[in-house]
């Protein structure tokens, strides 16, 4: 029986976060094929990620020595445990190859995860990237879950909160759908990124190749290449975009163009992972235009924000900061 701990368990696997203790209680809940099957349903999105790199392999060797000296009975379990050393490896070297540079994959558990399904998630101040079975390759922003359950010869749907940019690979038999709490994007083979963060009030898909057709409530709107549709206060516009702009973050560069001081704010929050309180706003709404890398630290940017609106900045904790506007 698959319950919340060995899905846990499974997931922190997958990670490399896994003690030695943890090791033992996975092998064993192994020996269940519920949670074998469930455990190659997550292994077979795993097998089709990056592959692994030379420190890769320094990193693997040392989590194979541990696998050597884990405490089983051999002649009683001999042909489990050579399953599940040859699946471990498998699952293990992706792992440690995707966690290398600075994109790392995170997957990890939730109460409400179903046993069918696989859940992506990145913190804030991280990016991730996935690669789903049928060669779909999807990088996700900061702050943003993916939800994949398995695909069928006639559909590909996946569920994302946050932001995401797609290479789908192409299935004239199979189309793939990207589902968020307003909108779905149906699309057969294409490039675009999704941005559905709640927080910001609107959502805005903007395609770089191919075609898709987003779906908004009982209104179905087309895209061609360069444009964007955005969904705002209940009302859709589909407008031409800057493309470079709207994919530069999987790049690590942070455009934005035209945004309030509130939406900068919480985007800040994301990309640094800091916690940012505006003391005493302004009545009037500033709105932002810029591009930063991100080799450029949080106080480079509020500096370059001072220059627009008068603010001053304190850090009253690790990661907490306080911004007050000036009152002339």
């Amino acid at each position: 029986m698959v319950t919340e701990e060995t899905k846990a368990i499974v997931q922190r696997y997958f990670r490399g976060q896994l003690s030695d203790n943890e090791y033992e209680r996975l092998t064993s809940y192994l020996k269940d094929r519920g949670i074998r099957e469930y455990f190659d349903q997550v292994r077979m999105v795993w097998e089709k990620n990056p592959e692994w790199t030379t420190d890769g392999l320094r990193n693997w060797k040392q989590l194979q020595y541990k696998i050597r000296n884990y405490k089983i009975d051999r002649k009683a379990s001999a042909p489990f445990t050579k399953w599940w050393v040859k699946a471990a490896s498998l699952a293990a070297v992706l792992v440690i190859g995707l966690l290398l540079g600075s994109i790392a994959t995170k997957m990890v558990s939730d109460e409400s995860v179903k046993p069918e399904e696989i859940v992506f998630e990145t913190p804030r101040g991280e990016k991730s990237l996935v690669r789903l079975p049928d060669g779909t390759v999807v990088w996700l922003n900061a702050k943003s879950r993916l939800v994949y359950r398995s695909f069928t010869s006639k559909n590909r749907t996946v569920e994302l909160t946050g932001e995401a940019f797609f290479k789908v690979a192409r299935d004239e038999h199979a189309p793939f759908f990207v589902k968020t709490n307003e909108c779905t994007v149906e699309v057969l083979g294409t490039t675009f990124n999704v941005m559905a963060y709640d927080e910001f009030g609107r959502k805005e898909i903007t395609l770089l190749e191919g075609m898709v057709n987003v779906q908004v409530r009982d209104v179905k709107k087309g895209l061609d290449p360069g444009q964007a549709l955005i969904f705002r206060d209940n009302k859709i516009r589909i407008v031409a975009a800057d493309t470079m702009r709207a994919v530069g973050w999987v790049s690590n560069k942070f455009n934005f163009y035209n945004i309030p001081l509130s939406e900068l704010i919480k985007r800040l929050e994301n990309w640094y992972d800091v916690d940012i309180q505006l003391e005493n706003p302004s009545r009037r709404e500033v709105n932002y235009t810029g591009t930063f890398k991100n080799e450029e630290t949080i106080w480079q940017v509020l500096d370059a924000i001072r220059v627009y609106t008068p603010i001053s900045y304190t850090r009253s904790d690790l990661r907490k900061i306080k911004i007050t506007v000036v009152k002339k």
